[in-house]
C-alpha cells in the first residue's frame, strides 16, 4: 500500500494502531468513562501495577 500511495509505512502503521485502539475501548470499556476519556475529563493515571504488561518480561530481560 505504501508504495501503491506514495504514503510511508509507518503512516500505515499509526493508522492501524490508532484505530485498534478505538475498537478495543468501544469494546472494553463501559460507554461512560469511554465517554470521559475521549471528552478529556477523565485524568490520566499510572497504572497500579495489580494487571500485569504483555512485555514487562521483554523489558526487565533487557536491562
Amino acid at each position: 500500500m505504501a508504495e501503491t500511495t506514495g504514503r510511508k509505512q509507518s503512516f500505515f502503521l499509526q493508522q492501524m494502531i490508532e484505530c485498534g485502539i478505538d475498537a478495543i475501548e468501544e469494546i472494553w470499556l463501559p460507554h461512560e468513562t469511554l465517554s470521559q476519556v475521549r471528552s478529556g475529563e477523565m485524568p490520566m493515571s499510572q497504572p497500579s501495577g495489580e494487571t500485569s504488561d504483555l512485555f514487562s518480561d521483554v523489558v526487565d530481560d533487557q536491562h
